[in-house]
């Protein structure tokens, strides 16, 4: 298969498009897996100290609001430390990682197509001006 050098760079830039997509989705994968690794021991600590507590000083702590491992109000606070800092560190990384797969894979993919659409449009003109001038 003889290919021109446009269709070469448009076809290596659907690869490397979906390469970065998929290598970005396991990014993306790996992040949420360690949020939720990381809340379920800070939900275990809790737990652990609660128990460790007497009845009126959990219901102080828990009114108070001390301790929560929900990883979007932690991520919202640079003051956490321990493992709810660990928790809110990973669930800003993950909120920054968000989108970027998708946006990369299709700014690749787009910019490897323009010398393709360059030249599929060359041909299109010329075929239309000599359809004008009937040759």
């Amino acid at each position: 298969m003889n290919l021109d050098k446009p269709a070469k760079i448009f076809i290596s830039g659907i690869f490397a498009g979906a390469l970065i997509y998929g290598l970005g989705v396991m990014h993306t994968s790996r992040l949420e897996r360690k949020v939720q690794e990381l809340q379920k021991a800070c939900v275990a600590e809790t737990e652990a100290e609660s128990k460790k507590q007497s009845t009126w000083s959990a219901l102080a702590s828990m009114f108070s609001g001390k301790m929560t491992c929900d990883p979007i109000e932690l991520a919202r606070s640079d003051s956490y430390k321990g493992i709810q800092g660990q928790l809110a560190t990973a669930e800003r990384e993950l909120l920054r990682w968000g989108s970027w797969p998708q946006i990369s894979g299709i700014v690749i993919l787009l910019l490897c197509s323009l010398p393709w659409l360059w030249y599929f449009s060359l041909r299109r003109i010329r075929e239309f001006r000599e359809a004008l001038l009937g040759k």
